[in-house]
């Protein structure tokens, strides 16, 4: 193991409480703006107070929703107007997605957005506040700084901000907070390193961070406030788009080999200083005693059941892999098992009847989990008929999802989006050349059965998704930036389209009959609309869905289901794997009955 980074940085918050509490400042005002939460924030004031210095100590974090959250009388508002900021380095709905989920969070309230002008300068959001026996008028400031970032592309990014004035100081400036630090220290370490020009560059890069910060859950779907979960996110999504533009890859690229990212970013609120550590595996595989030990074929598993499978319909989390393989012996058929980078093994059945073969497969991205439930659920049902032909692979992505329940261990209600790749560090679907370890699974259901249909179940965050170190919004997936329920991509081969057309139009007039459903992503798409002011997708009977021509896929027609899932758990993650058993019910027996053969 190799360290490229190990340091310590002092707590900003801290910082500033020993050099404002120095007899120059006690005759000044001072507001200051951190990535702290409301305790540390309200005991800064109390500290400064005490040794008279008056200071108001705000969050440099979503300041507007801050700003509603501790400041607002709830009680007797009526109504808010707010006039959010734009920049010109940010999307135009950049900081009403900041305000995101105010509206949720006071629904008898009357708020109301309205679009500010470009300003280069400072932003501020201005907030009229209606009462009943008064209005009041509100300018809060929205702490950013403008850069350009690892990338040289141009950042407008939230940032530790001080104001003061009187007592002979006038002081209006952005620093970087511990927070910012980390994240810039990492960059760096990363960049300067010299990784060479082959792929993979590692096999393991460890990013280790405690931090303090911000930790709230909302009262208001699963959204939740954390620094903490919008670090790994910036640190995971920033160190890939190192690697593509290093690779010469384009933005985006989800061929891209350059390892397993894993970072564990702890909150910690109790010390005076942060510590990142940043460190490379080159080793070319990582083997584990535990991790073999649930990664058998199934029909070798003699691992206890980590959970009770006697009723799929019942499971309120993510399966355990020992489960899985459990599940999977219950099926007819030919079973296969194939390696993984990692030595674990992607299990699946090839169960043959006379009906045309469809693929079911979940977990190509491993932290979205509704699906495996949902794929072996259907997969149950569909076994009955005797004519059945599928090939079932619940888990496609072994590693990533062992990566993704030892995160959920500490943080089970974040994202934990570095489990979502492969070990390599690419998405399986878009491997390119040999060896191909996880994908040969599903190369070999294709070729063992010739399946034309492929049922793909996937997820999104159930929460809002940010970057804040890279400018708020997450590049290159602004699409799932917010949950907007149930979601179908539907993807085809240009001789398929007229099949294709039709298997979407069925499958989603039958989930409209589902009230609960159409219930659920009606909420979730106005609450979605207050926020973005685009959808670029389209909507029918109560589903959001999108269609491409894919002309280099390898099946005819591809479904892919999306459940705002991650983080999930008890009755709504049996609801949600429920809707994805219902769909690929629905699609199944739609093809086996009217167009599973190729058209003519």
């Amino acid at each position: 193991m190799q360290t490229l980074l190990d340091q310590t940085i002092a707590r900003t918050a801290d910082q500033l409480l020993r050099q404002l509490s120095t007899g120059a400042y006690h005759h000044a005002k001072v507001k200051i703006w951190l990535f702290e939460d409301m305790a540390k924030r309200q005991a800064m004031q109390a500290e400064l107070a005490a040794v008279g210095v008056q200071a108001r100590v705000f969050s440099a974090y979503k300041p507007l929703l801050h700003f509603f959250l501790e400041e607002v009388d709830h009680a007797s508002l009526q109504g808010a107007r707010v006039q959010y900021p734009r920049h010109p380095a940010c999307v135009s709905n950049r900081f009403l997605l900041e305000a995101y989920p105010l509206t949720g969070l006071f629904p008898g309230i009357d708020i109301q957005f309205t679009e500010g002008p470009d300003a280069t300068g400072q932003s501020y959001y201005q907030v009229a506040l209606s009462y009943a026996d008064r209005t009041e008028d509100r300018r809060i400031f929205a702490p950013n700084v403008f850069s350009k970032d690892f990338l040289n592309l141009d950042v407008y990014a939230p940032s530790a901000w001080l104001k003061v004035t009187g007592g002979g100081h006038e002081h209006d400036a952005h620093m970087l907070s511990e927070y910012q630090l980390a994240f810039h220290a990492v960059m760096t370490a990363v960049v300067q390193h010299g990784w060479g020009h082959r792929e993979p560059y590692f096999s393991q890069l460890h990013i280790t961070m405690s931090l303090p910060g911000i930790e709230r859950a909302l009262l208001y779907g699963h959204e939740r406030l954390s620094t903490t979960e919008a670090m790994h996110e910036d640190i995971y999504f920033s160190l890939l788009e190192f690697f593509q533009q290093h690779s010469g890859r384009a933005p985006g690229n989800r061929g891209l080999q350059p390892g397993q990212i894993v970072p564990g970013i702890h909150l910690d609120n109790q010390q005076g200083t942060a510590r990142v550590r940043v460190m490379v595996d080159a080793e070319s595989a990582i083997h584990s005693r535990s991790a073999m030990a649930d990664s058998v074929p199934p029909d070798q598993d003699q691992n206890p059941l980590c959970g009770d499978a006697s009723d799929l319909a019942l499971v309120d989390g993510p399966f355990a892999p020992a489960l899985v393989g459990q599940s999977l012996q219950s099926f007819a058929g030919m079973h296969f098992a194939f390696a993984s980078k990692q030595g674990r093994f992607v299990n699946g059945v090839h169960r043959q009847g006379v009906l045309p073969a469809v693929l079911i497969s979940g977990a190509q991205h491993a932290n979205e989990t509704s699906g495996v439930v949902g794929a072996i659920r259907a997969a149950t049902h569909l076994q009955d008929n005797p004519d059945a032909h599928f090939v079932l692979v619940p888990i496609e992505n072994p590693d990533g999802y062992a990566m993704h329940q030892s995160l959920c261990a500490l943080y089970p209600t974040h994202m934990h989006h570095a489990a979502r790749y492969t070990a390599l560090g690419d998405d399986l679907e878009y491997r390119e050349h040999a060896p191909w370890f996880e994908r040969d699974a599903r190369n070999h259901a294709f070729e063992a059965s010739h399946a034309q249909l492929h049922l793909n179940l996937h997820g999104y965050p159930s929460h809002e998704w940010t970057r804040p170190c890279t400018g708020y919004v997450p590049r290159g997936f602004e699409l799932w930036s917010l949950p907007k329920g149930f979601f179908l991509i539907l993807r085809y081969r240009p001789d398929y389209k007229e099949i294709a057309d039709r298997l979407l139009e069925h499958v989603m007039q039958q989930l409209s009959s589902n009230a609960d459903l159409i219930a659920y992503n009606a909420k979730q798409l106005q609450c979605y609309q207050r926020y973005a002011t685009s959808a670029p997708f389209d909507v029918r009977h109560g589903i959001p869905y999108t269609t491409a021509e894919a002309s280099n896929q390898t099946p005819g027609v591809t479904l892919i289901t999306e459940f705002p899932d991650e983080t999930i758990y008890g009755d709504d993650f049996i609801f949600a794997h429920t809707v994805q058993m219902q769909t690929v019910l629905l699609a199944t027996e739609w093809w086996w009955e009217n167009f599973g053969k190729k058209p003519k």
